[in-house]
């Protein structure tokens, strides 16, 4: 941390929202590519090319909205049917971001009438979705969580929404969960300790292996190493870890995290964000070149985001 120590709660709120964006939009321009260059990296970072973001960042806002429409209406803080609602909406509206044809079409699906759980349900041969669709957007609920576990199952109730799949669930409980931790980290990052903690509250075996082993390489600073060993495409139990790896592995150097996922290939797009919301919440917006954020696509609206959110968890 800085010498005046943690960021304030607000400017926290405001880089998680930021790293969703920015890691979204960043990745998203070299998705599909085999390998990155310095150079080509270098060139981009350096470009003033507009940074537009994808579904991701899309269905990440429109979970933020839920919770903050839920606690002014002053009910229970998620309706998983009108969150399922809502993110079908988003779709309607804004089907060009980029989203898989599965999604699109359970979103379909529900727009002719069939209920959410069955449409969630309906994909894949009726096992429904193990990607990472839940984690990448439920960042959000770790502003209004009261606690670790609290975040993790809101995390898990969000991703219900779309993912069945127990293994999508449980990719949504760790980044929630991360999300809150990072955003409470008051005393200095120690990745060993996070990584306890968040086992803590993951209680699959699958799951707590995957820790494992994005703890077993934190001491390298090999994207392509970390891919190999923890995985790089749209599986939940692959990207959420590469993600955890990124940030907890660079997290005194936001911009950095951000690179490694680049780096790292596969997913690019919701692994950035993904690791990138976490080095925000940590490191706040702040922690964030001017020259990247000058770029981002509705970075206003983020923040307005991040600042009625932190009022709420406030």
């Amino acid at each position: 941390m800085n010498s005046t120590g943690p960021p304030p709660a607000h400017d926290r709120a405001r880089g998680l929202f930021t790293g969703v964006g920015l890691g979204d939009a960043m990745g998203a321009a070299f998705e599909g590519k085999p390998s990155v260059t310095e150079l080509a990296l270098l060139e981009f970072e350096r470009s003033n090319d507009q940074l537009r973001y994808t579904d991701d960042t899309l269905l990440t806002i429109t979970v933020a909205e839920h919770l903050l429409e839920r606690a002014r209406r002053g009910g229970h803080l998620l309706d998983e049917g009108e969150l399922a609602a809502a993110l079908t909406c988003a779709w309607t509206r804004e089907p060009w971001r980029g989203f898989t044809d599965s999604a699109a079409e359970m979103f379909e699906r529900q727009n002719s009438g069939m209920p959410w759980r069955d449409a969630a349900v309906s994909l894949f041969h009726g096992q429904s979705s193990f990607g990472n669709g839940g984690a990448m957007r439920c960042a959000p609920v770790a502003l209004a969580a009261q606690s670790a576990h609290h975040a993790a199952e809101l995390g898990r109730r969000t991703a219900s929404v779309t993912h069945t799949h127990p293994d999508g669930q449980e990719g949504a409980a760790v980044q929630s969960c991360s999300a809150y931790l990072a955003l409470h980290d008051c005393g200095g990052l120690d990745p060993e300790s996070f990584l306890d903690k968040l086992a803590h509250e993951i209680h699959e075996p699958e799951w707590v292996r995957r820790l494992h082993a994005v703890a077993a390489q934190l001491g390298h600073r090999d994207p392509h190493r970390a891919a190999e060993a923890l995985g790089n495409d749209v599986r939940a139990t692959h990207s959420v870890p590469l993600a955890l790896w990124a940030f907890l592995a660079h997290a005194e150097a936001p911009v950095d995290v951000v690179r490694q996922c680049i780096r790292a290939g596969g997913d690019i797009g919701a692994i950035a964000s993904m690791a990138a919301a976490l080095a925000g919440a940590l490191r706040g917006a702040a922690g964030w070149p001017q020259s990247w954020l000058r770029r981002i696509e509705g970075l206003t609206r983020l923040h307005d985001l991040g600042d009625r959110l932190a009022r709420l968890s406030a």
